[in-house]
């Protein structure tokens, strides 16, 4: 068997119930605290996220019906400009121009423009258009509708510019243009143009006004789009008229939209190309806004806005996935994956123009305040698991102490107590050993002290006596000398069992603390770290753990139950001398058990113990009335001690041929399986403060009369029933 020292025994004790504790209520304490933050953490997302999928969609809502608001505004007013140009083709001889008549005049390039009214509107056409009387005329009284023109651009939100394109190639624009045959090409066909195609019978035939898709402008406005209106005459198409808004007056109303979290926005057309954007937009579709273009000649055909302005056509495929399905499912809201990390797209369609508005959030900039606070947790944590460490470091050099000195008060008394009984195989001495201080030890030393002057004693009075019956005769002289032998050797041999365990008991603990010596060897090997050190530390732990510790504790309990072995050894001779004299009467045992439950019931109350009865009445036996009775006592007394809070002992008695049966029945405790064969043993316990005498007494009483006691337990935690068969004695 391992020895451990007692200085590691006490040290490790202390751990065990002060170290270890409070170090375990901390790091479920520390748990908690991470394992609530996390939560929060995840709650306050779930919140965060449940509010952008509440308030994104009503503000991309709300912006969508501003802006549909504006467009239908614009519509309005296209259909209103076209028609105020019926009147100019269906009845031309009914318009009277007043005032200042235009002046137009040929340019080098061979088109036509108008040199004079430069507050007003501009005329040009074409070289290869027409320039008949009917043309020239609507050219002249088309003037009148200056005023007209200049409110329309003027009042109306967004529009910059007015205008009608005839298929003769003739074009009035307002705000008037210097030097018009400069920014128009010589050639212009206005049939080539989104700003008038998308207005002919073939592709409006319903014949209202339409939005065109982005375009650049011929007439030098830039990047632009257009809602235009045909206006016929009967059947036939005499013109398309448009208000022009430009992708830079756009994209500032779109920039001005204030979003929260950091968000942009953008819109696009029902085909998805791109009308305008914020910056953060375009570092996300790695693309740069054609916000203006510079001019470096005539515009000679339609320029539409490129393919790689198209949703479907960007550099992130797997945007372009999540944008092709929001389309399509035309959902307000999705998360979508990016290169920038996950993203919320949040869109609402513009029925005006079937176009989408379009706002983005990155997730890290909605979670970023709960990033922040889960960081600062997370440093509060550690810095908490910091001076834990530092103050269980502390305490552990605080225990050692403690332990060192608690390990010399004890261990002297005892070594004195080991050299005593050592000395007692030579010679008995008559000097007593002085008290520790340490009750228990002052105890046992007490009684050491009481036997041996005891012994003294009967040894001084043997030899007095041997001198005064020298002169008897032989025989008397043998037979007194025999009778006091056998007495003296009867109560020795008791007194010297208990000596012998306490002696082994007291080697084990010498033992233990002699082996201590290599424990300062142990901890250098295993600071010096390496497979050695890990090695002698799992070594270490199993010489502390599985043998030090059982064998130092088991020499403490073998010490203690000595003590009372010594005292239980007089208290049973003296009982066993009584019990002889006794007289068996008969007595009801059925009311001896009723009055005992009844004694004990208030007590199991407090406890919250419940005590059931199952008793025979008038259920008699011939035996030993105060023994029975002190027995039956000692089984509940121990059934409440073993049971826990709110649970129950039944107890129960029926008659049997020539006596009766009794049972007791916990469900506490319990015992296990390897202490049964041992739990009728004199001196064996399993309770801290037991003296293993209760049961071991019950069972040799009834034992004397034919009777027996017997215990049975499912296990630990799982209860107990101990059976007593009582036989009438004869």
């Amino acid at each position: 068997m391992q020895k451990l020292k007692l200085e590691s025994l006490i040290f490790t004790h202390y751990a065990r119930s002060a170290l270890l504790s409070i170090l375990t209520i901390e790091i479920l304490l520390l748990i908690m605290y991470f394992s609530i933050n996390a939560y929060n953490g995840r709650q306050t997302e779930k919140t965060l996220k449940a509010e952008v999928e509440d308030v994104m969609p009503r503000l991309v809502t709300q912006a969508a019906e501003s802006i549909n608001e504006n467009f239908s505004f614009i519509t309005r007013q296209t259909r209103f400009f076209a028609e105020a140009h019926v009147p100019l083709f269906a009845t031309p001889e009914a318009v009277i121009v007043t005032g200042e008549k235009p002046v137009f005049k040929k340019a080098a390039n061979g088109s036509t423009y108008q040199d004079n009214l430069k507050d007003g509107s501009s005329i040009f056409i074409s070289a290869t258009g027409k320039t008949g009387p009917v043309e020239m005329e609507f050219a002249e009284k088309s003037a009148t509708l200056n005023p007209l023109y200049r409110h329309v651009v003027q009042d109306t939100p967004n529009v910059v510019a007015a205008y009608i394109n005839t298929p003769g190639d003739l074009n009035r624009l307002y705000p008037f243009m210097e030097k018009v045959w400069e920014q128009y090409p010589p050639d212009l066909n206005m049939e080539d143009y989104n700003f008038y195609y998308l207005a002919d019978e073939k592709h409006n035939p319903a014949r209202k006004p339409v939005w065109t898709g982005v375009y650049l402008d011929p007439a030098g406005q830039g990047w632009m789009l257009s809602c235009i209106a045909p206006v016929y005459r009967g059947d036939t198409l005499e013109g398309v008229v448009g208000l022009d808004v430009t992708v830079e007056k756009i994209v500032s109303n779109v920039l001005k939209m204030d979003l929260p979290w950091g968000a942009s926005a953008f819109l696009a057309d029902d085909k998805g190309m791109i009308l305008a954007m914020s910056e953060k937009i375009e570092k996300l579709f790695e693309l740069q806004e054609l916000k203006s273009h510079v001019y470096s000649s005539a515009i000679s055909k339609e320029q539409l806005k490129p393919e790689e302005f198209n949703l479907f056509k960007i550099a992130d495929p797997s945007l372009v996935q999540g944008l092709k399905e929001i389309y399509t499912s035309q959902a307000r809201i999705a998360e979508l994956s990016t290169r920038e990390g996950p993203v919320f797209l949040i869109q609402a369609v513009i029925p005006e123009t079937g176009w989408r508005a379009f706002v983005i959030v990155k997730e890290s900039e909605v979670f970023e305040s709960v990033e922040r606070l889960a960081r600062i947790s997370q440093m509060i944590g550690f810095a908490a698991i910091g001076g834990m460490l530092a103050f269980y470091l502390a305490f552990f050099l605080f225990l050692r102490s403690r332990a060192r000195r608690m390990a010399a008060a004890i261990a002297e008394p005892v070594e004195t107590l080991s050299r005593a009984t050592n000395e007692m195989g030579t010679g008995i001495s008559e000097a007593p050993i002085a008290a520790s201080g340490i009750e228990e030890l002052d105890t046992l030393t007490e009684n050491f002290n009481t036997m041996s002057s005891q012994l003294a004693e009967r040894s001084r009075e043997l030899v007095e006596a041997r001198v005064r019956t020298e002169m008897k005769s032989k025989e008397a002289e043998l037979s007194y000398t025999r009778g006091l032998y056998e007495s003296a050797s009867g109560y020795l041999h008791n007194v010297g069992n208990a000596i012998t365990r306490m002696e082994s008991s007291l080697m084990d603990v010498q033992a233990a603390i002699k082996g201590a010596a290599q424990f300062p060897e142990v901890f250098r090997t295993i600071r010096a770290g390496g497979e050695k050190g890990e090695q002698t530390l799992k070594k270490f732990e199993e010489v502390l753990v599985g043998k030090t510790v059982p064998a130092i504790s088991s020499a403490a309990t073998d010490i203690a139950r000595i003590k009372d072995s010594i005292k239980q050894t007089i208290a049973h001779q003296q009982a066993g001398f009584i019990s002889q004299k006794q007289i068996p009467e008969r007595f009801d045992l059925s009311e001896l058990l009723e009055r005992l439950c009844a004694d004990y019931t208030p007590r199991a109350a407090k406890a919250g113990i419940a005590i059931h009865r199952a008793i025979t009445p008038e259920t008699g036996i011939v035996g030993f009335r105060e023994p029975t009775l002190q027995g039956f006592e000692n089984l509940i007394k121990n059934a409440i001690e073993s049971s826990h809070e709110s649970g129950s002992i039944r107890v129960s008695c029926s008659p049997i041929p020539d006596g009766a049966e009794v049972t007791v029945t916990d469900d506490g405790a319990g015992i296990a399986p390897e202490n049964l064969p041992k739990i009728m043993s004199a001196g064996f316990t399993t309770k801290p403060d037991g003296h293993g005498f209760g049961l071991h007494s019950f069972a040799v009483a009834l034992s004397a009369s034919g009777g027996r006691l017997s215990l049975t337990s499912p296990g630990p935690g799982k209860g107990a029933t101990v059976r007593a068969e009582i036989h009438n004695a004869k």
